[in-house]
């Protein structure tokens, strides 16, 4: 089915019952554990502390599913299930006889609750003073970064008192890479991932990425070899890069629309000089997916990217053909549902016929001819696929590596139609 679906993405898409059957038919063998934890979390996978909790489930080994918690509109079940109605919490299933389970909330009691609960799975949170030692500079880095990036929001501060919580911020980091090379490395403890490097990776992850499109820029790597290092080793940690990573185009891409949200008065030259810096760089990126995509040898994150899209499809041409959009209004919207809905359904049948053959769906993407758009239409299926591309968000709709073949299958889809 899914050779077939390849081969009509040269005339007619098929269907999305079709494309449902041939991932089907792809994952019919695959065997799915009982989840042993409920994990709540925010919707668009920003909370650092829900981020904390999803790495260590995942460094641990623990299945679970999740349930997704609007932080504009919690429901009313999740207010009476969780007393501080804040994500992350867990729900923690103990005996599968008797169904009992239990409620854990704020995510350095879920931490220690896994530890308690599940004794059998890599210990990440241990009972040393060096571990004890590693957190308390942790927090005191996370400290020191607050002050320094909301420092320079503050219009109270002089600009010596910026310069020294920069000053401050520059020297934690410092001590940092000082630590992670003492301690040889790569991980925070070690050679082995631990409970620090989830505590560290949330926000060292946004800073990496938004920090040099500062006003005052930093780039925390810059001359800190440990910290190079570290972020090699994380970015290689299956358990981190498989679903739970942001990447560097969406947290670019994120901070446009943070600026745009919380960063004053749009109006303002250096508000507005702050957005046109993170769109410059987002547009760059952008113009990058075809040769920043991820290799894929065994087609697991192409099918990862037809899942999601089978799974969300109208969501999905209704969001890339908006005419009133509620977030990124400066990214471009098509205007014709049911050629963005062919576009999708064939960049679908790509990623399924790759994820079967373990062919490359950029390449197969750039190469199949698609005769079933229309003349007149080419131009606005090119802009549906660079809408989606532009809109996808990682961690918040699939795994990076996901993202990546997908916005780099999309883009090429996008070139061949505009040619």
């Amino acid at each position: 089915v899914v050779s077939g679906s390849a081969q009509g993405a040269t005339a007619t898409p098929p269907s999305w019952e079709d494309l449902a059957q041939s991932l089907d038919d792809l994952t019919s063998e695959e065997e799915t554990p009982e989840p042993l934890v409920t994990l709540y979390r925010d919707t668009n996978g920003w909370c650092p502390f829900c981020e904390r909790v999803w790495l260590i489930l995942r460094a641990k080994g623990i299945p679970y599913d999740e349930q997704l918690i609007s932080l504009q509109n919690k429901p009313e079940w999740y207010k009476a299930l969780v007393p501080t109605t804040l994500v992350p919490a867990i729900l923690i299933k103990n005996d599968s006889e008797s169904n009992e389970r239990h409620i854990v909330w704020e995510s350095t009691d879920i931490m220690n609750a896994l530890e308690e609960e599940f004794p059998d799975t890599p210990r990440m949170v241990h009972d040393t003073p060096e571990f004890d030692a590693a957190v308390q500079m942790m927090e005191e880095l996370q400290m020191a970064g607050v002050q320094h990036v909301y420092g320079g929001r503050n219009a109270t501060l002089t600009d010596e008192e910026k310069s020294e919580r920069k000053a401050s911020f520059l020297s934690e980091l410092d001590r940092l890479d000082a630590s992670l090379q003492k301690h040889g490395g790569p991980f925070r403890m070690g050679n082995e991932f631990s409970g620090v490097d989830a505590l560290l990776v949330p926000t060292l992850e946004r800073w990496r990425y938004q920090l040099p499109l500062a006003e005052d820029p930093v780039d925390i790597v810059a001359g800190r070899p440990g910290l190079v290092r570290w972020f090699e080793a994380m970015d290689a940690y299956l358990p981190y890069n498989g679903r739970v990573r942001g990447d560097e185009y969406s947290w670019t891409a994120t901070n446009s629309m943070f600026l745009r949200y919380f960063g004053g008065d749009e109006t303002k030259p250096e508000v507005a000089a702050a957005i046109q810096r993170a769109d410059d760089a987002a547009e760059r990126l952008v113009a990058s997916f075809v040769e920043r995509a991820v290799e894929d040898e065994d087609g697991k994150y192409a099918k990862e990217a037809a899942t999601k899209l089978i799974a969300n499809h109208e969501a999905v041409v209704l969001d890339c053909t908006r005419s009133d959009p509620q977030s990124q209004q400066h990214i471009g919207r098509a205007t014709n549902n049911d050629t963005a809905d062919a576009m999708l359904r064939h960049v679908v049948s790509v990623l399924l016929s790759a994820a079967l053959t373990n062919e490359n769906a950029v390449l197969r993407a750039g190469d199949l001819r698609l005769h079933h758009v229309e003349s007149g239409s080419k131009k606005d299926a090119a802009l549906a696929a660079r809408t989606v591309a532009s809109r996808l968000c990682a961690p918040r709709d699939m795994s990076a590596p996901a993202a990546s073949i997908l916005r780099a299958v999309l883009a090429s889809v996008a070139i061949r139609l505009e040619r």
